[in-house]
């Protein structure tokens, strides 16, 4: 059975309409919400959203909203669709972005942050309907997942479907260095028999060398944070 928010939605003016992340192919640099960041206080315990998004990482349970929820307002202001991607998470900036990885079966989705909640001890995040069916735990309700803030200028791609997951390495301000450490690692890569590959991404100013693709974020994680300590 779905898990529904337990606790009312804090209230916020309307900020703008909802997006749809399949208009996207880059998390947006947008500013952020005026009262939906602010600190706030449920069922006696005091929360502190994050100011600003950054490289944030985190292991625990998901649920999702109860279809009961379709139609309401979010702290956000904008009105909840169980058919969007969407997500509330109780210290994540408000709007930001969230890929979320399902760790029992590898499944990856992209989300718009725009609530707060779970308020459960033992749940990260609440997700949409939609959401929750691409990550493939509708049935159960719940399930471990892997939640890592989308920095603005990345890819919204639902990274892990087909195998295409792919990690960041390094980040340079200079092309040539970009391209010397895109050479070093495609040798290493070669050289170990590996099926993955690096290329190099222009996102905005930098340059960003990136491996992959991966079946499942772990494995991507690991490969990266072997790859780091060898070169």
């Amino acid at each position: 059975m779905a898990s529904a928010k337990q606790t009312a939605h804090l209230s916020a003016p309307v900020y703008h309409a909802k997006k749809s992340l399949s208009n996207l192919t880059v998390a947006p640099a947008e500013h952020l919400h005026k009262t939906a960041n602010l600190s706030y206080q449920v069922a006696g315990k005091r929360y502190y959203p994050l100011q600003k998004v950054a490289s944030f990482s985190q292991v625990g349970r998901a649920s999702y909203y109860g279809q009961n929820f379709h139609g309401r307002r979010t702290s956000s202001g904008e009105r909840f669709d169980s058919q969007m991607l969407t997500a509330a998470h109780p210290t994540l900036p408000i709007p930001s972005y969230a890929r979320v990885t399902n760790l029992s079966n590898g499944k990856t989705v992209v989300v718009r942050v725009n609530d707060r909640g779970p308020f459960h001890a033992n749940r990260v995040m609440d997700l949409s309907y939609a959401a929750a069916q691409k990550l493939g735990f509708v049935r159960a309700g719940t399930a471990q997942v892997r939640v890592e803030q989308v920095l603005p200028g990345e890819s919204l791609q639902p990274a892990g479907s087909g195998g295409n997951i792919y990690v960041d390495l390094q980040k340079f301000a200079n092309k040539e260095l970009a391209q010397q450490y895109l050479k070093a690692t495609t040798q290493h890569l070669q050289a170990a028999g590996s099926a993955q590959q690096a290329k190099l991404v222009k996102v905005k100013n930098s340059y960003v060398v990136r491996m992959g693709p991966f079946q499942q974020q772990q494995r991507a994680d690991e490969a990266r944070k072997s790859m780091l300590t060898t070169l």
